[in-house]
């Protein structure tokens, strides 16, 4: 059986640019869903951003299932699956970015789902409530980020994924 270890950093800890950051790396198994969901909710209450959990929750819970589906795409075996790094980050007062970051070179993209379809709503779901979101092509896999704003208005689903309202 292989172990896992989980960094548990303070969710104020701040990081190179003074900003606070919680990072966490995850095993790829479909429990570190919710273990994403409840730490970004516990971030985000601790640094005061309660209007932001319900979205941010969405948001880490669609990244993170994404991150496991790719890894686990090719690797049938738990034990072999690895694991992806969950970043909440809070780069101004009122914004919070929140990434995963996985060994596959996969690109999420927004679907048009049709309504008896069991998955591809994920990152549909993401555009419909991050002000912005994102990908970091990095030589061993890939970033997925999306940002929430307090007091932002939601993007319009036809909406630019780069809205000039987001901070």
């Amino acid at each position: 059986m292989t172990t896992t270890m989980i960094s548990k950093p303070s969710p104020l800890t701040p990081t190179e640019t003074h900003h606070p950051a919680y990072s966490q790396s995850l095993p790829c198994t479909e429990e570190s869903v919710g273990i994403t969901r409840l730490s970004v909710a516990a971030t985000l209450r601790a640094w005061g951003l309660e209007d932001l959990v319900d979205d941010a929750r969405l948001i880490a819970s669609e990244l993170a299932t994404n991150a496991i589906r790719h890894a686990t795409r090719h690797t049938p075996d738990p034990e072999q699956r690895g694991s992806f790094r969950l970043k909440v980050e809070r780069p101004s007062e009122n914004l919070v970015r929140i990434s995963t970051f996985d060994r596959s070179r996969a690109v999420p993209r927004v679907v048009q789902a049709t309504e008896t379809a069991e998955s591809g709503r994920g990152m549909a779901a993401v555009e419909a409530v991050a002000c912005r979101w994102g990908i970091d092509p990095k030589p061993w896999g890939k970033g997925i980020w999306a940002e929430c704003a307090k007091d932002s208005p939601k993007p319009d689903t036809e909406a630019v994924i780069l809205p000039a309202w987001c901070p």
